[in-house]
């Protein structure tokens, strides 16, 4: 097949993609990007050298000038790496009526939420007025309103896949929408994967898979005929843009969602199973422990692709374009970030340690299809070959049993149970019942297998374990109510627990903050629906912070005024973003 061939393939299926309101970066061309970017080296324990001026770069030269690395440990960046100046914008987009992402958890993801804040402190982040430079260079030289995508068309029997790949100058998800990070430069993608087992001609769509932030296998796609699924055309699936952060959404709505960052996976999965521990039966609180976000994916602004008023640009690329295959860099500013939200990232085909894309080298097996069979005909064959080796394997298990069973009772015949040679047969014995368990599943596989078939409901949705929903908002006074709680009961509950532990307070003192802290967590349970759950939690933690204040009194003083600081601290940044909202 050659190029004119992917390119009808790509046009048939391309995506529409529709933009939130208030949406400042489009997918434009890399050609234009890299004419006006400079290229950058890390210099280990140094800023970042540059090596070419804006000007001094094209596709054409990319990998050349990355030296023998190929980019490695190189970026391009068309911000630069100085610290910029503050630059007002006349031409803002619509400000985004936005949600308050913290009134949605609870407290201990607002917790988690204030360390990961803090960490921008100590971290590397892409400094203010980075979204206002790139939005005038995308203004002034990369003609966003001649948006591009770059399809990619790889043939794994039996699937065709297509692969669409936006690439957007910034991500200003964090300033913007309230987002947990920025960088420059975000590529994003959207693959369709068609069954190659029908009419070569005209093969059928059956999957659609959209990049999203926390979505992995076989939550990652839906199928063609998915009632969350929008077609335009019947050939055209639309996604639902997030506003800053450019994740693809298969529904219209705002999405909460909440995020491990590494170098603090370990304290969210100590707090989710402390939840697990405190409060079964509320597995939704267990799922939002972590970085709470919401990512806004309305889709009631721009649209663009088959059917609007915009169309796309197509660029076909594949493992032979040379700026897809060999330039390994950064496709924006390297801001060296430990945790990685604030640095550009790497091209299409690879990630940010110049290794490739798992969904770049196997996208089938990425988005959990290697074990689907498209042609029902096929999946009879395979289910034949697999009923047959049940088969040849119970004939198997009947030996290995009955072996097992003869050699027990000759080494236990005899001898009386307390025996150290009977009781030395007790690995043999779960041996045997490990054995007749697993019969007993092959034998249960063989009797369903042999059954007649009822009418089998076909549920789009039987793959999934996680179906990505938008949240429910809460509205009128209640939603203000909750907004506020969330920014000032944080920073309270805090200054209580403090206080409680401090070693300067009288007795009573002490006590009345006590009653307050009691009363918060009582608000904090009525506010979330979950008095119970979340009074118990915070009373251990409380607990065990007073202990060891007990125990280790001079450690005292550093618990207090730990706590009267983050609180403070958690205050004004909670009023600020709110007042920004």
């Amino acid at each position: 097949m050659g190029t004119a061939d992917d390119l009808r393939l790509l046009r048939a299926y391309e995506p529409v993609a529709k933009f939130t309101e208030g949406e400042y970066f489009y997918p434009i061309s890399v050609e234009r990007f890299v004419r006006q970017a400079g290229l950058w080296r890390a210099e280990p324990g140094a800023h970042p050298v540059q090596i070419l001026e804006p000007g001094g770069l094209t596709l054409d030269t990319l990998a050349e000038a990355g030296g023998a690395q190929h980019g490695l440990g190189y970026s391009i960046s068309g911000i630069g790496s100085e610290r910029l100046t503050h630059i007002p914008l006349r031409e803002r987009p619509p400000h985004l009526a936005r949600a308050s992402r913290l009134a949605s958890v609870g407290l201990t993801a607002r917790l988690v939420d204030t360390l990961n804040r803090f960490s921008l402190l100590f971290r590397g982040s892409v400094p203010g007025g980075s979204a206002a430079h790139s939005f005038l260079l995308q203004r002034d030289h990369l003609e966003p309103m001649r948006p591009m995508y770059y399809g990619r068309v790889l043939r794994d029997d039996p699937w065709i896949v297509l692969q669409y790949w936006y690439f957007y100058s910034f991500n200003n998800w964090r300033s913007a929408f309230g987002g947990v990070n920025e960088h420059e430069g975000d590529w994003e993608q959207v693959t369709v994967f068609l069954d190659g087992t029908g009419d070569p001609a005209e093969p059928r769509p059956a999957w659609v898979v959209f990049s999203a932030h926390d979505e992995t296998g076989d939550d990652l796609r839906r199928r063609w005929d998915d009632p969350d699924l929008t077609l335009v055309g019947g050939t055209h699936p639309v996604v639902f843009v997030g506003a800053g952060s450019h994740s693809g959404a298969y529904l219209p709505g705002d999405y909460l969602i909440t995020v491990r960052p590494p170098r603090l996976r370990g304290l969210v999965t100590a707090l989710r199973w402390s939840a697990r521990l405190l409060a079964p039966w509320s597995p939704e609180d267990q799922r939002t422990v972590g970085i709470p976000y919401v990512d806004y994916a309305r889709g009631d602004g721009r649209a663009i692709g088959p059917g609007q008023r915009e169309a796309w640009h197509p660029v076909v690329i594949s493992d032979e374009t040379p700026w897809v295959r060999d330039f390994r860099g950064l496709w924006g500013r390297d801001t060296r970030d430990r945790l990685g939200g604030e640095r550009g990232p790497a091209g299409p085909r690879y990630t940010r340690d110049g290794t490739v894309r798992a969904c770049w080298a196997d996208p089938v097996s990425w988005a959990g299809l290697a074990k689907v069979i498209p042609d029902p005909s096929e999946e009879r064959r395979y289910a034949e070959i697999r009923t047959q080796k049940d088969r040849d394997r119970l004939a198997e298990l009947d030996q290995e049993i009955a072996a097992l069973r003869h050699e027990l009772a000759v080494a236990a015949a005899g001898l009386p149970a307390a025996d150290p040679e009977v009781r030395a047969l007790a690995g043999q014995e779960q041996r045997l019942l490990s054995l007749r368990m697993e019969h007993t599943r092959l034998a249960d596989e063989l009797h369903r297998a042999t059954l007649t078939p009822g009418p089998v409901p076909d549920d789009p949705h039987a793959h999934l374990q996680h179906r990505r929903l938008p949240m429910e908002q809460a509205t009128g006074l209640l939603g203000r109510s909750r907004s506020w709680w969330a920014v000032l009961s944080t920073p309270l509950i805090l200054w209580a627990i403090g206080a409680v532990a401090s070693p300067l307070a009288a007795i009573q003192g002490q006590e009345t903050a006590l009653v307050l802290l009691l009363l918060l967590l009582g608000v904090e349970g009525l506010v979330r629906g979950k008095f119970f759950a979340v009074l118990l939690r915070l009373l251990v933690a409380a607990a065990v912070i007073f202990l060891i204040s007990v125990l280790v009194v001079d450690g005292r003083y550093v618990i207090t005024f730990g706590f009267f600081a983050a609180a403070l601290l958690v205050l004004l940044v909670n009023i600020r973003e709110a007042w920004r909202r």
